[in-house]
């Protein structure tokens, strides 16, 4: 009996010895590990390299070949299904009834076209406003009909029209500006209007005003050219419906930089 009451508080010494070192482990913090950090300040440093415009520009770009291609698929297949409204999104039209069709036809909207019959260079400077407010990306302007003259008029013409030009670039910076010719017309429409075989001389001052002032000048003869289908209406000069659709819109849009065919 005596030798059990000595046993009993060693056990207990024992016990509470344990749970002591128990209690060390788990509260008492352990010296961090040694870490090779040498990688991570190394790869720190070289961040302070990097120019971080630079770097956002680069992810600007990438998204923007990104969206164009994206872009241009959907595009090739609004013009496919005949949707040239959505096709022309970002592009607007203005002139005279040349143009004026493609909004009577129903293909574009008047929101998408600004464009009245008998319309020239005075009528573009009222309708400025108008086009500065709807800020375009792309805008495609189509007049000369209805001022062609004497061939000695097409110079003066050409600075009426690139004076206007003028004033929409300065009021739209950041849109680019495409200038249709005038497009040819049958032989029989000299019958009714001689003076339209001052056509070509026209196109060669607008052409030249456009070089002057810096924006694009897009030819259409060699388009008409191309065509054994005719698109003329009766009168020889006004194209009719099929023409929009089938070769003014589509070649506009490749004009304007979208590869519709991608």
């Amino acid at each position: 009996m005596k030798k059990i009451a000595k046993i009993i508080p060693l056990i207990l010494i024992v016990a509470i010895g344990a749970l002591s070192i128990r209690l060390f482990v788990v509260f008492v913090p352990k010296k961090a590990e040694a870490a090779d950090i040498k990688q991570g300040v190394s790869y720190l440093a070289s961040l302070d390299k990097v120019d971080a415009k630079q770097a956002e520009e680069t992810v600007r770009k990438a998204r923007e070949k990104y969206s164009g291609a994206e872009m241009r698929k959907k595009i090739a297949k609004a013009i496919k299904e005949g949707n040239y409204k959505f096709a022309f999104q970002d592009v607007m039209i203005s002139g005279d009834s040349i143009v004026a069709a493609i909004y009577e036809y129903g293909i574009l909207s008047t929101s998408q076209v600004i464009a009245e019959v008998g319309a020239g260079t005075a009528y573009l400077e009222d309708v400025t406003k108008d086009i500065v407010a709807a800020n375009p990306k792309y805008l495609v302007l189509h007049f000369g009909e209805n001022q062609i003259g004497d061939k000695g008029y097409a110079e003066e013409f050409a600075s009426l029209y690139g004076d206007c030009i003028k004033n929409l670039k300065k009021q739209l910076p950041n849109t680019k500006i495409f200038v249709d010719s005038i497009f040819p017309v049958q032989e029989k429409a000299f019958g009714s209007e001689p003076i339209l075989r001052n056509i070509p001389a026209y196109n060669e001052a607008i052409k030249t005003m456009c070089k002057n002032i810096g924006v694009t000048f897009i030819d259409y003869d060699s388009l008409w050219a191309s065509f054994s289908k005719n698109y003329y209406d009766l009168d020889g000069i006004h194209p009719v419906s099929s023409f929009y659709t089938e070769q003014y819109l589509p070649f506009v849009l490749t004009e304007v930089g979208f590869k519709i065919d991608e």
